[in-house]
């Protein structure tokens, strides 16, 4: 899940002062979640687990799939009906090491100048070397039949050497904080869908349009600026008297995909590879379209089940 998040955030998003599109979508739960409605986060074990265990609660809490709530939370000492238990550990640790680095020291000073050095020596200095650790464990259980529907571990390690002369970076608290509010975000993506929207670069090459056809090619580029869907139209009326070129094509699917008609988007894509183009960024739409149907077809699947009950 972390190198999807990766290559979500990094891979697809353009520099803001590039030409793009704004592509919005979805990615889908990756746990098999979709006929549990009414979950509970039980308290963690460990020091920082009612810390985790607050924050996912309130994160599942807000998930949504199309402007409507994902999950209920219920609280168990309500004796409510619940369809799933969330529980886990937490164990954070932190040990310390002395460790010995080398310093130069002046021993002997010019006389004349006091900031400058004639002689200078290695001398040991005491330094200590910090690990701290937060290891977590998570596990859905399903109440019906008590599977268990997901579960993982997380684990995240912090390694500095500090000395007198060189304070740590961040303190044992701040990373457990820091690693608590990341892991969160990990589970909560593994166990309901999340919303994106994403800046991706269009392709600015002309090569193949005749010179009328690709100065309005140019301007529609400049227009992504200002006017996504114009910048779309122009490009369409633009197949209407010129053979789309693989720049033009991929420049079709970002918009067909941008307005949610993904068997247009996929025909687009696949003509750009036709014409030859060999960009990453269509292995990568393909993939992203694939993905977002999914949520799609997941959600679609969870309205059906919820109105059975």
């Amino acid at each position: 899940m972390l190198r999807l998040l990766a290559a979500t955030m990094l891979c697809l998003a353009a520099p803001a002062t590039a030409e793009v599109l704004t592509i919005e979508g979805s990615e889908p739960a990756t746990a098999n979640v979709n006929d549990l409605f009414r979950v509970a986060v039980e308290r963690f074990e460990g020091r920082d687990g009612a810390v985790l265990a607050q924050a996912l609660e309130a994160e599942l809490g807000a998930a949504q799939f199309g402007g409507q709530p994902y999950y209920r939370i219920v609280a168990l000492e309500s004796g409510a009906p619940v369809d799933a238990l969330i529980t886990g550990t937490v164990r954070s640790r932190t040990e310390e090491t002395p460790v010995t680095e080398k310093r130069k020291r002046c021993v002997e000073q010019d006389p004349g100048n006091k900031k400058k050095c004639l002689k200078e020596k290695e001398v040991d200095i005491r330094c200590y070397s910090r690990v701290a650790t937060v290891a977590t464990t998570v596990r859905l259980v399903a109440i019906a039949d008590g599977a268990v529907r997901y579960s993982r571990p997380l684990h995240a390690r912090d390694d500095i050497t500090y000395c007198p002369d060189r304070s740590a970076s961040r303190t044992v608290d701040q990373f457990v904080a820091e690693t608590l509010k990341t892991q969160v975000r990990v589970i909560r993506g593994d166990l309901a869908p999340r919303d994106y929207a994403l800046d991706i670069r269009v392709d600015e090459n002309r090569k193949g349009l005749a010179k009328a056809a690709a100065e309005t090619f140019k301007d529609a580029i400049r227009q992504t600026k200002s006017d996504q869907d114009g910048a779309c139209a122009t490009w369409t009326a633009l197949t209407r008297d010129a053979e789309p070129t693989a720049a033009l094509a991929f420049n079709l699917g970002l918009c067909s995909e941008r307005q949610g008609d993904f068997d247009a988007a996929l025909d687009w894509y696949g003509e750009a590879q036709r014409q030859g183009s060999r960009s990453d960024a269509i292995p990568d739409a393909l993939a992203r379209i694939e993905r977002h149907r999914r949520a799609l077809a997941d959600w679609q699947a969870r309205q059906r089940l919820g109105r059975r009950e």
